[in-house]
């Protein structure tokens, strides 16, 4: 092992990828919102990292995940129960009104004056030059939400992310540091990264409402860093953009293909878990995916470099692409709509829609079309994929708990139960959709009040169509008077109208 002595790295560039991992500092490691250090390097070096180089061997492997055992065993019952939550997706957020949002950002405008340093000076010249964007309430509401409105935090998790940004952009014109990185910045090299769909963000949610993303270890190691640190910023941009994620945290799976221990670059992932705590969304689960031994390799590799936050939060999944996708499916990911699978192949359709969407909020600053339901949304539609949304679902059952209501009721009361529906909806944060397969990108429109009151109204059509083919299935099933049976005797026809006894 290496062991040259650190103290020139401490006035190092933390991103300088000139200096040899094993000699960085964990100074150099991204901080988390109150400034805490969260990655450590000297774990890496001790699960056999050495000089750069990847274990190779299953003794290698051993040590790297002995490492990994006893740091988790140090963290505290209640540690592990909340990974345990956050896994799954309960997560319980803070009511929005308008009393206490204002009351969250004065708290956060607070948080950041306390704030001082050499990290704050990317922040403060990025207030300068464009205060509405920086310290405009959109904005910022974005990471008090991430942070489930714990000011300090936030206010960390901002000075980072003009901190890193300064680093990732170095050679940009000084105003670009005061506004939202678009696709049209990136060098040709970063843009060929996003367009590759190595990373993409999943057409569905898991079964808690939040958003899935995957990744791929098909990428091309010789890239440029600098545009592959581009490519990443980007990515996380448009993810941050998502209020679902701002406030529910996302899902990440890895398919880790063959060879994917090939594909582990240190330096990938120091600046990763930099990302993590330089942009307001947070990445709940982590699920690996590989159906050979490079499997264990790759995770134990990762795991070595993340912080303990993420590390605690990883599943590893192995076997036939039928047991990974069963193994998803238990932790509420529909692996039916997943771009990748193990073998490093995928596909990129849905994510050329979900890019050209975020190009459109470049350049409009928001996005027209809905490319990924929220789990209480209502969808328009036949298919059975559209049926089994979780809000068409609860919709549905809704319709069914007030169908007697419904039945017994005229006309105008019968319109009144179905606005009652769709305000229960729309209260819920749920929307109703109809896909538009006419618009640019492709994607789901919102319907107006009128039209979602209808699809209410067809819902109650359907619960009694199906209870009158119920009851006309009884009355044909059930025995008719004088049929005989096996044993030579009438069977009574249950249906028939039986008379009273005569005077």
């Amino acid at each position: 092992m290496n062991n040259t002595s650190t103290s020139d790295s401490h006035a190092a560039a933390d991103d300088d990828i000139s200096i040899p991992w094993d000699q960085r500092n964990n100074n150099d490691v991204a901080e988390d919102g109150d400034h805490t250090k969260v990655g450590s390097l000297d774990l890496a070096k001790k699960g056999g990292f050495q000089n750069g180089l990847y274990p190779e061997t299953e003794e290698e492997l051993d040590k790297a995940e002995q490492v990994l055992s006893n740091e988790l065993a140090k963290l505290s019952m209640n540690e592990h129960e909340e990974a345990m939550f956050d896994v799954v997706g309960l997560r319980n957020n803070a009511e929005e009104d308008a009393a206490f949002l204002d009351t969250k950002l004065a708290e956060l405008d607070q948080e950041l004056r306390k704030i001082s340093g050499s990290r704050k000076k990317a922040y403060e010249a990025a207030c300068k030059l464009n205060p509405e964007y920086v310290q405009g309430r959109k904005f910022r509401l974005t990471f008090l939400r991430s942070k489930q409105f714990d000011p300090k935090k936030a206010a960390g998790v901002i000075i980072n992310h003009f901190y890193l940004k300064k680093k990732v952009f170095a050679d940009y014109p000084s105003e670009f540091y005061g506004r939202e990185v678009k696709f049209t910045d990136l060098g040709p090299g970063a843009q060929e990264i996003v367009e590759g769909g190595y990373a993409q963000v999943s057409q569905s949610n898991d079964a808690a409402g939040r958003p899935v993303i995957y990744f791929s270890t098909a990428f091309n190691v010789d890239w440029a860093m600098e545009s592959t640190k581009q490519a990443l910023w980007y990515f996380w941009t448009c993810r941050s953009r998502n209020e679902n994620a701002q406030r529910n945290g996302e899902v990440a799976v890895v398919y880790c293909g063959v060879h994917c221990e090939r594909k582990f670059n240190v330096d990938i992932a120091v600046f990763i878990q930099k990302m993590k705590r330089a942009f307001p969304v947070d990445i709940q689960a982590v699920h690996f995916c590989g159906a050979t031994m490079s499997t264990r390799f790759f995770v134990a590799a990762q795991r070595l470099f993340m912080d303990n936050f993420t590390r605690i939060r990883t599943q590893e999944h192995s076997g036939t692409y039928e047991e990974i996708d069963f193994a998803l499916q238990t932790y509420g990911i529909n692996a039916d709509d997943s771009p990748m699978k193990p073998d490093d192949t995928f596909d990129t359709s849905f994510h050329k829609q979900w890019l050209e969407a975020q190009k459109q909020y470049d350049t409009n600053n928001s996005i027209q079309t809905i490319l990924v339901p929220h789990r209480f949304d209502v969808l328009f539609g036949k298919s059975k994929q559209y049926r089994q949304h979780p809000g068409t679902m609860r919709c549905q059952l809704l319709v069914e708990m007030h169908w007697e209501e419904y039945d017994r009721k005229g006309k105008a009361e019968r319109g009144l139960i179905a606005e009652k529906i769709v305000n229960t909806v729309h209260e819920s944060g749920g929307r109703f959709l109809k896909w538009d397969g006419n618009c640019t990108t492709g994607g789901w429109k919102e319907v107006d009040d009128k039209a979602a009151r209808e699809k209410v109204t067809h819902c109650f059509r359907g619960v009694r169509a199906r209870k009158q083919k119920s009851q006309k299935e009884v009355n044909m099933s059930a025995p008719k008077r004088g049929i005989e049976n096996g044993n030579g005797t009438d069977v009574i026809d249950s249906t028939a109208k039986v008379s009273g006894p005569t005077e």
